[in-house]
């Protein structure tokens, strides 16, 4: 059997493959994912993130970048799946099939490797029940120059298919840690790590804070709040100022609304000491 013999019997294999990474169970068996699209290929090029296998339609890709990276990625040895128009969009879940996708493996940190000053902030969650808000989180912290995301249980699963779309490229270039409330409580104590929890019913306002070399932003699933575990580790808990009718706000803009105060106190901060 020859190379294109071989292409054409796993293409359906393939295929199949890519849709049962819709199902946790799957990802979690096999440590990998889905990702779709130009955006997200190049991203998770870029980010030097394991390819497994490249998906491409020829007729539908139309990107000369795309079309150099799948080049590069077969050059490494990665495996490449030509397929019809037709076959890909049995497997595309966005509302334009680009013609390239790939399965990408899983990449987890031990939270031992976590370096409790590396950027902004760590974003600590346990429950986050929307994929969009999730993704959203992801993004933001992302862009905010967050340290990472550490999740602390199994109910977050960053790699769902809606959380990678929403993510929009950014879940490629964020370390991600699973933990426990108990390995997390040991990290915290050894690194100085100050847990900063949002929640309504707190005194203090964000843009309160005193000044910490380490810190975790802490947010709470969407209806629930913040778990009485998670809440036990918080050094202080925090709410943002609501002066409408609206007693809260959606989970990701609270979540941009204080990463994106902590970059402010960043920045402020730099321009000060290089102003002398």
């Amino acid at each position: 059997m020859n190379d294109h013999q071989k292409s054409l019997v796993s293409i359906p294999n393939t295929l199949s493959r890519v849709r049962s990474l819709a199902l946790r169970t799957t990802r979690d068996a096999e440590r990998c994912f889905w990702i779709e699209g130009i955006r997200q290929f190049v991203q998770a090029f870029d980010a030097r993130m394991r390819f497994d296998t490249v998906i491409q339609s020829p007729i539908l890709l139309k990107s000369p970048l795309a079309e150099m990276i799948v080049r590069r990625l077969k050059a490494q040895g990665v495996r490449r799946i030509k397929v019809s128009p037709e076959q890909f969009r049995t497997i595309s879940t966005t509302e334009r099939a680009s013609g390239i996708g790939a399965i990408v493996k899983q990449h987890w940190f031990p939270l031992a490797h976590a370096e409790p000053s590396r950027g902004l902030c760590w974003v600590v969650l346990e429950e986050i029940r929307s994929p969009g808000n999730l993704g959203s989180i992801v993004r933001t912290a992302e862009a905010a120059g967050a340290s990472g995301i550490i999740f602390v249980g199994p109910r977050c699963d960053p790699f769902d298919p809606a959380v990678v779309r929403a993510s929009m490229g950014s879940l490629s270039h964020l370390p991600l840690v699973r933990t426990t409330h108990h390995e997390l409580a040991r990290w915290i104590t050894m690194h100085d790590v100050k847990l900063i929890g949002l929640s309504p019913e707190a005194e203090r306002l964000w843009t309160e804070l005193p000044a910490a070399k380490s810190i975790g932003v802490v947010l709470g699933e969407e209806r629930g709040g913040l778990s009485t575990p998670l809440r036990r580790l918080c050094h202080t808990l925090v709410r943002l100022p609501m002066t409408g009718n609206a007693d809260s706000l959606n989970v990701s803009v609270a979540a941009g609304v204080m990463m994106y105060e902590l970059l402010r106190r960043s920045q402020t901060h730099q321009i000060r000491e290089r102003q002398g």
